[in-house]
């Protein structure tokens, strides 16, 4: 991580024109956090709360993404439960001092958030991809507080497990990783619109990622959650096995590589209560199908508070 800030740095300096640039565009874009900042150990943690209720949804985006891509599902979810949403490390509106970005990192993190939030359980948890590994690690710690999980398009463990099958794709997309963290400070992918964050958000919301979506520590972020993606999922096959009565959703994009759809298979057995959806859609069906999203979280939530 040093020699990588070293050659940003000189990048910063050869390039520094762009540099100057790139922070005037930030400037200029910059909007206020939508929620609230809860300072931890060792973060500044943006977190959005809405809603009231004994059952507190916990909603965990994917990789590269962030708090305001539940933008449609949080304001309905909020009408019968208490809804919390944040963004991890330097994602978003957050701010971390953390050298390592593994799922045990993000679960020590959550749960000195939800202590200083005052959270305690019953709590339904939502995944989004990469989110889902977080999501049922945390679901194995606290299997106390879980009461329910729906893990949306979610990744398996295997895929990102180092080895012959996967290296070459995991090197390949390291690499991008390393080059969006190592030209975000010449606004390289602001001058090719990469934004952290997902398409399809509320117009609502648009400002926002024109703002965050460039962070440079959002970049940074990607890297080094990519980075720890394979110790992630080693922790999490050395984790305790779910509760067999914990009831879960798991949704599947049906616009999905056949290789992905065969993890989800894998995984509709992670619990005895395991129902498993295939949806008509690309990987982000919160924002491109909300309503299944919304449905499934109305059902597991209806299940606990028989």
């Amino acid at each position: 991580m040093k020699a990588l800030s070293v050659i940003r740095t000189v990048i910063g300096c050869i390039g520094f024109p762009l540099t100057i640039w790139n922070t005037i565009q930030a400037r200029k874009n910059a909007t206020l956090p939508p929620g609230q900042i809860v300072r931890t150990k060792y973060s500044d943690l943006h977190v959005l709360i809405s809603g009231d209720g004994p059952i507190t949804v916990l909603l965990e985006s994917g990789l590269s993404s962030i708090s305001i891509d539940w933008c449609y599902i949080q304001p309905e979810i909020s009408k019968i439960a208490k809804v919390v949403s944040y963004d991890r490390g330097n994602y978003g509106w957050s701010r971390t001092k953390r050298k390592n970005m593994t799922g045990l990192d993000a679960i020590e993190e959550l749960e000195e958030m939800l202590e200083l939030l005052n959270i305690n359980g019953p709590i339904v948890l939502v995944g989004h991809s990469y989110g889902a590994l977080i999501t049922r690690l945390f679901a194995s710690a606290h299997p106390e507080k879980v009461q329910g999980m729906i893990l949306v398009d979610p990744a398996h463990e295997h895929y990102y497990l180092y080895n012959e099958k996967n290296k070459k794709r995991i090197n390949q997309f390291k690499r991008f990783t390393i080059l969006g963290y190592l030209f975000s400070v010449i606004g390289l992918p602001r001058l090719f619109k990469q934004k952290v964050g997902r398409n399809f958000l509320k117009d609502e919301y648009v400002k926002s990622l024109n703002d965050v979506g460039y962070s440079q520590g959002g970049y940074k972020s990607i890297y080094m959650e990519y980075r720890d993606s394979c110790k992630t999922a080693e922790q999490l096959l050395a984790s305790r096995p779910l509760k067999k009565n914990l009831p879960t959703i798991i949704l599947t994009a049906d616009n999905q590589t056949s290789g992905w759809k065969k993890y989800h298979d894998t995984l509709s057995n992670v619990t005895n209560c395991t129902d498993q959806i295939t949806v008509d859609s690309g990987h982000s069906i919160h924002l491109e199908d909300p309503e299944i999203v919304i449905e499934s979280i109305k059902k597991i939530i209806l299940s606990v508070t028989k």
